[in-house]
């Protein structure tokens, strides 16, 4: 789902709006103090649209959250462990961790439970994708939210568009899959 430069055709979610998502939920629900983010593959759209549409949403809202740091994890689980660890070492008042997807937001929950804080009390972690082991995460309490990254909707508008190119229809340049914030009542609720 990574939207590549000079490609004819898109079908996926706005990466950047999930973004956003993430940081107008954290402003509205979480308000104040410093966040970090815990980023993919450096140099990828998605990356970059993630980080700066969570940047841009706590900006435009005037937050009184502040993006401390942030570093690449390369969407690995162990590494991203290991980078969050190293930002609750180095910042005493962390309060936000935002991952670019699910399997880092996964290391980083495994580095939050090491380090004795509390997730939903003194630390807020959230993610990208709404993997099945980030929701449970999400209901047990121990993930504060995910942005679902909906595969069941990208699969079909792909096959849609592919319908429509085989009938000779005009095809968009882009096909957005929609994106909501999984946090633990809509988990609860649609899970």
């Amino acid at each position: 789902n990574n939207e590549f430069n000079g490609a004819d055709m898109f079908v996926g979610p706005n990466s950047y709006e999930e973004g956003r998502q993430a940081g107008d939920w954290a402003n509205e629900k979480i308000g104040s103090g410093q966040a970090v983010i815990i980023m993919g593959l450096a140099g990828t759209d998605v990356v970059k649209n993630r980080t700066n549409g969570f940047k841009d949403a706590l900006t435009d809202a005037a937050s009184e959250i502040e993006v401390v740091d942030e570093q690449n994890a390369d969407w690995d689980r162990d590494t991203a462990k290991d980078v969050c660890a190293t930002f609750l070492k180095t910042y005493d008042d962390l309060k936000i961790v935002f991952c670019n997807n699910d399997a880092m937001a996964l290391g980083a929950a495994t580095a939050i439970q090491t380090a004795g804080r509390v997730v939903g009390e003194d630390i807020y972690l959230l993610g990208v994708d709404a993997l099945e082991e980030a929701v449970q995460l999400v209901k047990d309490g121990e993930m504060t939210g995910t942005v679902l990254n909906d595969h069941v909707g990208q699969s079909h508008a792909a096959v849609d568009a592919a319908i429509a190119a085989l009938n000779g229809e005009e095809l968009q340049n882009y096909y957005w899959v929609d994106y909501v914030m999984v946090d633990k009542a809509y988990a609860e609720a649609n899970y």
